[in-house]
């Protein structure tokens, strides 16, 4: 017996092979009366689309591209775990496979990034916390593929972006703080994208227009990776030159927990003597000891919406995307009023 194709399933309904590859992309253009029609053909004959011919009448591919950046150990890494988490759930609900990367050298100098689109096996790439060196990407800002940044943006591109409100997450994370008396805060935060130099920039503002001198605001770089060895190293350096500090704000939850693991090493109490606070509320940080506060990131919502956003972009549903998604503050053990001098 012949397998039933696309154009068995066409024929038999009256209408164009673009037509079934739409109702079975659950596309809501098509009317609730032909949908029905196909899928009752479909459910007849069970008919297993074909995902090649499918791509050839709908000019689609049914997959999508993720990149994440080149870093040791970087698919087990929680944060870039829950985003991805977040776009392959609501890829699913489309009908979408997904297409995982790593941005390494041989990716970006063989311009993989371009020619997967180019190519056609993935209809859109959503390049998740790219850095500040990846300028190769705004090759998209002039091209006809659909691409999106995920919790990164490029200052004056026209690059499609999705990121959480980190200005908001550093005015939270300022009226905290100096709301429990503290003075001379340290802070911890990556130079190697711009939503990190623009948590560092914000945080420093809004203390200073709560009060603060400038050269009581303490900053050294947490390292490109962000890591909990990162926020150790970071703190050891932080309180060797400035011993007087009484809270350590970290650009992440990762930098954070390595910032209370060397409090810890130095006989000092968290939040007793050093008040340390992070951001993105990770799944680890209810956890430690004492619980973390944080700036809540809802990083697996961030995933979902990115897809969806990426979707609509591809159906020229919405012609660009540059969007913020809110922050919460998230008050745990970690943080108390400041030391007395």
């Amino acid at each position: 017996m012949s397998r039933t194709t696309i154009k068995d399933i066409a024929k038999e309904c009256g209408v164009s092979l673009s037509t079934v590859s739409l109702v079975l992309n659950n596309n809501p253009r098509i009317s609730a009366k032909t949908r029905a029609r196909v899928q009752a053909a479909v459910k007849r004959h069970s008919y297993q689309p074909n995902i090649h011919a499918r791509g050839l009448a709908s000019q689609t591919s049914q997959v999508l591209s993720v990149v994440v950046p080149q870093l040791n150990h970087v698919f087990a890494d929680v944060y870039f775990g829950e985003i991805v988490s977040g776009i392959y759930d609501r890829a699913c609900e489309e009908n979408y496979k997904l297409l995982l990367d790593v941005a390494n050298p041989k990716f970006v100098d063989s311009e993989e990034y371009i020619n997967l689109l180019k190519s056609r096996r993935a209809d859109g790439m959503l390049f998740i916390a790219s850095s500040i060196k990846d300028d190769y990407l705004k090759v998209f800002e002039d091209s006809p593929y659909t691409f999106l940044l995920v919790n990164h943006y490029f200052p004056g591109s026209e690059l499609n972006y999705l990121a959480v409100d980190y200005k908001d997450s550093a005015r939270q994370a300022a009226e905290h703080l100096v709301g429990l008396g503290h003075r001379r805060i340290g802070l911890i935060a990556g130079t190697n994208t711009y939503t990190g130099l623009e948590f560092r920039d914000s945080f420093i503002a809004h203390c200073r227009s709560l009060g603060l001198a400038e050269e009581d605001l303490l900053w050294t770089d947490g390292g490109k990776d962000w890591s909990q060895e990162g926020g150790f190293e970071a703190s050891r350096q932080l309180m060797a030159r400035h011993p007087g500090i009484t809270a350590i704000m970290a650009a992440n939850d990762r930098l954070a927990i390595g910032a209370m693991r060397y409090v810890h090493t130095h006989d000092l109490k968290v939040p007793e003597d050093i008040s340390v606070m992070g951001v993105d509320d990770i799944s680890l940080s209810s956890f430690t000891t004492p619980g973390l506060t944080t700036i809540r990131h809802d990083l697996y919502q961030l995933g979902q919406v990115a897809c969806a956003r990426m979707l609509a972009l591809f159906r020229k549903e919405i012609p660009t995307c540059s969007e913020v998604l809110p922050v919460k503050l998230v008050g745990r053990e970690s943080t108390g009023p400041a030391r007395k001098s």
